[in-house]
């Protein structure tokens, strides 16, 4: 199980992050291309790469393969690394997600067979929690998983599983109790996509990736010594695997929009825009003045997440306020700054105003998930208002 690492002084963390800077000014950093199956193959060599250096599981205890180093290390280096415009790994769901609920619900044999090959990128995980009527009100979730011996028989669909036609694991939400209420009879396992019965379909996004997928479960064995933590007892377990995407997302996000209107900026400098014509140059400072508003109020907010996991404070519903405006943000700052594109927004390859059009249509196009990946909007809401204002339940 994950130990909390000692506190960091603020001499340690700039000893640490020069060591980044200085480990990046060094390093051969790839671009992300965007055909996705060239993509994949890029970011998960640079996954090798970032775990060869010791990049990857900074927060992560030294017997799950991990750094054994604080949250604000890690904060440190994904700040680093959006400042040095490197991608992400292509992990990022086992890395972010999916590890540390392993780390701390797991078996010892699942933590150390499973955790080493997640973080070095040779095993890709996903994510099945949602599906096609179970997605907004993941507690009505429908695929089942019947014991058989030695096994669980799953069956059952899942759908919006990022990378799942790719992946080697999925963790899967299964529902093992159908008389129990809703919450109650739900278990967490680990499943090898690789096992008979699992067919995977991509889904084709607006930006035109297929980065989601259905996956369709037809009598899937899965050893019983998948299952993590106590039968029936996996809605916990779900919740700390959200918590925990909500607070570590939120964290990275914000430095890459940081980033990317620092790009914006430049970009739009390059072209001189103050000598424009009037109306077009107060557009632009609106659009640049809007987008700086937001990141603001998001740095304030974030600094809270930030003290949270230095204390190491499980999940908690705090981390509902920083989804929420987190996908504001992200809306605002990629709207902002593709309205700037006007018609030319379809045109790949084009430069309105210094713009790269291709890059800001194709961001606030997937922006507009958001709201919709992580937990909507309307169940963060539901969520503040139930368990921090005390109102009724929906």
């Amino acid at each position: 199980m994950t130990a909390i690492a000692a506190p960091a002084s603020a001499t340690e963390l700039e000893e640490y992050r020069d060591r980044c800077r200085s480990w990046l000014a060094r390093t051969s950093i790839p671009r992300a291309p965007l055909p996705l199956a060239e993509r994949f193959r890029v970011l998960r060599e640079w996954q090798r790469t970032l775990h060869a250096a010791g990049w990857l599981g900074i927060a992560w205890s030294a017997d799950a393969g991990g750094q054994g180093l604080s949250h604000l290390h890690q904060l440190v280096f994904a700040e680093e690394l959006a400042r040095a415009r490197a991608p992400q790994p292509i992990g990022l769901i086992g890395l972010e997600v999916v590890g540390p609920s392993i780390d701390r619900f797991g078996t010892p044999s699942q933590r150390s067979e499973l955790l080493p090959r997640l973080l070095s990128g040779e095993d890709i995980w996903c994510q099945g929690f949602s599906e096609p009527d179970a997605g907004s009100d993941l507690a009505s979730l429908r695929t089942r998983a019947e014991v058989d011996g030695d096994d669980f028989v799953v069956s059952g669909q899942k759908v919006w599983t990022s990378w799942g036609h790719l992946a080697s694991w999925c963790a899967m939400l299964v529902r093992t109790d159908p008389t129990a209420p809703k919450s109650r009879g739900i278990s967490y396992l680990l499943v090898d996509m690789s096992s008979p019965g699992i067919t995977t379909r991509p889904l084709t996004q607006m930006t035109g990736d297929q980065e989601f997928c259905e996956v369709f479960l037809d009598r899937v064995r899965v050893p019983r010594a998948n299952l993590v933590g106590e039968q029936n007892g996996g809605w916990a377990i779900a919740r700390h695997t959200l918590g925990t995407e909500r607070a570590a997302y939120t964290l990275r996000r914000r430095v890459e929009y940081e980033v990317a209107l620092q790009d914006a900026i430049h970009e739009l400098g390059a072209c001189r825009t103050r000598d424009a014509d009037p109306a077009r140059a107060y557009r632009v400072r609106a659009a640049v003045g809007r987008s700086h508003v937001a990141l603001s109020v998001l740095r304030a907010q974030t600094r809270k997440t930030v003290d949270r996991l230095a204390a190491g404070t499980g999940p908690v519903a705090d981390d509902s306020v920083d989804k929420l405006l987190l996908n504001h943000v992200e809306q605002q700052v990629y709207g902002s700054i593709a309205e700037l594109l006007g018609p030319l927004r379809a045109a790949p390859d084009s430069r309105p105003l210094g713009l790269d059009a291709t890059r800001w249509a194709h961001d606030r196009l997937y922006s507009r998930a958001a709201s919709i990946y992580g937990g909507t909007s309307q169940i963060q809401r539901n969520i503040i208002a139930e368990r921090l204002l005390g109102l009724p339940r929906d």
